[in-house]
């Protein structure tokens, strides 16, 4: 079977292909501006293509060889990246609908998972403010989390250096919080009221992984699948072991909410390494057993304070 990977060479593109790679039944073209940084392979195939930039009819002629495309595209950070986002994926949806493929999978965001809360079944983890925070704790708790979070924003910018001086501030508070210095308590104080009472506390690209879902929702024209990652998705090691769930933010049980926290969603968030998600995608291209659902994955992390390499390379 041939598989194309948008993004082959970013943080859950490289992975993708060196899981399709280890099972042996696959060809894998990678389709991107330099798809041979990830390296070389005799089942490994680099398309140069800027995606952000690709017309349809140069997406459909990149598909017409393969039998399923696996979308790991996600564009730098911008002031435009939210149009950036969209367009493309406009582009790469009709691509998909007008191209003979057996399947196409997509990985959007968590934002665009929905909350179990009765009185608004239509809410989503991006829609809330209590949850973002739990998420940019949790983040803050991670070093491995936040390590992937400066690399993909780039090292040095700053909201990178936002989020590093917020972890170091909050490790501070969790470990000594008698002796906090001044400056941390107003750094934490500034960065969490942001997100509980500033106009924009979420980021643009979390918001454009939703918008893009509805390109998908209700849309029969083609055969998709949908995954967003959860919460805490984050480098780590490959266990082969995840649990799935549909349409849903995974959540642990309300006995696990962090002792004491005013947020109902404190210690509640689950995760997954991204050499898992990659198991959990490529085990459904073979099975295809939710095709035309949005769905997540959630798994064991060993590690998850470590410094884990975000980026796997071909031998």
């Amino acid at each position: 079977m041939h598989v194309a990977v948008l993004g082959p060479a970013g943080f859950g593109g490289s992975h993708l292909v060196q899981e399709l790679l280890t099972r042996h039944e696959y060809d894998v073209v990678g389709i991107s501006r330099h798809p041979d940084k990830i390296g070389k392979h005799d089942r490994y195939t680099p398309h140069a293509l800027g995606i952000t930039s690709a017309s349809i009819a140069e997406l459909i002629d990149a598909f017409k060889s393969v039998d399923v495309v696996i979308n790991a595209f996600n564009p730098p950070y911008g002031p435009s990246v939210y149009k950036t986002f969209v367009e493309t994926m406009r582009r790469i949806v009709i691509a998909a609908k007008y191209s003979n493929l057996q399947y196409f999978l997509t990985i959007g965001g968590t934002g665009s998972l929905y909350l179990e809360n009765p009185t608004n079944p239509h809410e989503t983890a991006a829609d809330s403010r209590p949850f973002w925070l739990a998420y940019r704790r949790a983040t803050a708790d991670s070093e491995a989390a936040t390590y992937h979070m400066e690399e993909r924003i780039g090292f040095g910018s700053p909201m990178a250096q936002g989020m590093r001086d917020y972890r170091i501030a909050r490790q501070a508070s969790l470990s000594n919080p008698g002796s906090l210095s001044e400056a941390d308590r107003k750094l934490i104080d500034e960065t969490e009221r942001a997100v509980m009472e500033g106009p924009d506390p979420i980021p643009d690209i979390p918001i454009a992984a939703r918008a893009s879902y509805m390109f998908f929702d209700g849309n029969t024209t083609f055969p998709w699948s949908f995954v967003s990652p959860p919460a805490k998705y984050i480098p780590g090691p490959r266990t082969g072991k995840y649990e799935v769930h549909i349409d849903r933010v995974p959540l642990a049980p309300e006995s696990e909410r962090t002792q004491g926290s005013e947020n109902e969603f404190d210690g509640r968030l689950l995760g997954i390494s991204v050499a898992d998600l990659a198991v959990a995608i490529v085990d459904e291209v073979e099975k295809r057993e939710k095709v035309g659902k949005h769905w997540s994955a959630v798994a064991e992390l060993p590690g998850e304070n470590e410094q884990h390499p975000s980026y796997a390379r071909l031998s």
